[in-house]
């Protein structure tokens, strides 16, 4: 059986991103995949301004209290007329200051009387003012191409004149789960039947990534009706995510109708829970088996599909983020293969992270899965001891 380490290294160096491109309107762009670099088309800010509602003063010593008003500019105004020695403008929050201005005075700070304004102390260098390009320049990067886009890069974007941005094409997803016994949740329970969970849960992650979703149903144990679904779904999609069927049975049918219509690269891993987890190739796409049991698929998804994906995606953050906690549970090492355990990590009282292992840790028990906001990694064949660290996957 293959490591859980083994198997996502092999996922990144086996799915290069889909390749194919496309411009789309900014305001569509929240959550793409960047495909190229954006840089900076102008300085920024693009010229001096008041970071203030108050005075722009000229006062080159520091040293000055009385200055004389000439002016006034507020935002979207041109710049007003240069400003000598002992000179000051009325200026507005983003407004150009005049050429000449060496800070701006608060204007809760100042008091005028007729033209003069009079301060209490005198003004420091620089103070309040925005000065052209502080923050960058014009041909600087600013998003690397592999970021998803969100608000702040957005903002970017259009502050810099960006309508549209270039980024990848959203993936289209297949999800299918597999059983005679699955049910869908409107329907009423007959012997031996169960409802369909799977299958939801795979349309709720998926619907957190930039991707196209198809909803194919429930596959029969049928050998003849699961290759032939899964051929039509391959010939649009670029992905298709099944969830049971891929064990030993003789009622399992998904991992020959791979290997009939493409190849087989992986097959069960050394994990708990999601032992049965299977990828491959049906025609162009890329298949990924999920384990029956809910768990199984809760913990495979978030661990190894969805790193999967943002892999085809083109993002350049693949790996699930983590950190370390302090564990509140003890562990014994008997468990041969890689636990991943629901848990919810908090804000101990010295600050640092805590994890709290789940009551309800079998790999049909969801009700862990609504609760933990996290999952411990349990290393193989490794004792864990309360207080010691644990890595910690957040949810």
């Amino acid at each position: 059986m293959m490591d859980y380490y083994e198997a996502l290294a092999r996922l990144k160096a086996e799915l290069p991103p889909i390749d194919e491109l496309e411009m789309v309107p900014l305001a569509a762009c929240s959550g793409r995949i960047l495909a190229e670099d954006m840089v900076a088309r102008y300085d920024t800010p693009t010229f001096d301004n008041s970071a203030m509602d108050g005075y722009a003063v000229a006062d080159p010593e520091a040293s000055l209290t009385r200055f004389v008003l000439c002016g006034r500019t507020a935002a979207g105004d041109a710049p007003g007329q240069g400003l000598q020695a002992g000179q000051a403008q009325r200026v507005f929050t983003g407004a150009p200051v005049p050429a000449g201005t060496t800070a701006v005075v608060a204007q809760e700070n100042v008091r005028v009387e007729d033209d003069q304004l009079i301060l209490g102390r005198p003004a420091n260098l620089g103070q309040h003012l925005r000065l052209r390009g502080e923050e960058f320049v014009a041909g600087t990067t600013l998003l690397s191409a592999g970021l998803r886009l969100g608000p702040a890069s957005l903002a970017l974007a259009a502050s810099q004149g960006h309508a549209e941005l270039r980024v990848h094409r959203r993936l289209r997803v297949a999800v299918f789960s597999s059983g005679n016994e699955l049910c869908p949740p409107d329907a009423e329970l007959g012997p031996g039947k169960i409802h369909d969970a799977n299958r939801y849960q795979l349309l709720g992650w998926l619907a957190l990534l930039p991707v196209d979703i198809l909803d194919c149903g429930i596959l029969p144990d049928n050998a003849a009706i699961t290759r032939e679904r899964i051929a039509a779904a391959a010939e649009t999609c670029d992905v298709i995510l099944t969830s049971g069927g891929v064990s030993v049975g003789e009622e399992d049918h998904l991992k020959s109708a791979l290997q009939s219509l493409g190849q087989l690269d992986a097959w069960r891993l050394a994990i708990k829970p999601g032992k049965p987890f299977a990828w491959g190739r049906a025609g162009r796409a890329k298949v990924f088996m999920l384990p029956g049991n809910p768990v199984a698929t809760f913990v495979t998804f978030h661990m190894l599909v969805a790193p999967a994906l943002r892999c085809l995606m083109g993002d350049a953050v693949i790996d699930p983020p983590s950190w370390q906690a302090r564990a509140q549970f003890d562990r014994d090492g008997r468990e041969v293969r890689r636990e991943f355990l629901r848990a919810v990590v908090t804000q101990g009282e010295d600050g640092l992270s805590q994890a709290r292992l789940l009551t309800g840790q079998g790999s049909a028990m969801l009700s862990a899965c609504v609760t933990a906001n996290a999952l411990v990694e349990a290393p193989p064949s490794t004792t864990i001891n309360a207080g010691e660290w644990v890595r910690v996957y957040p949810l």
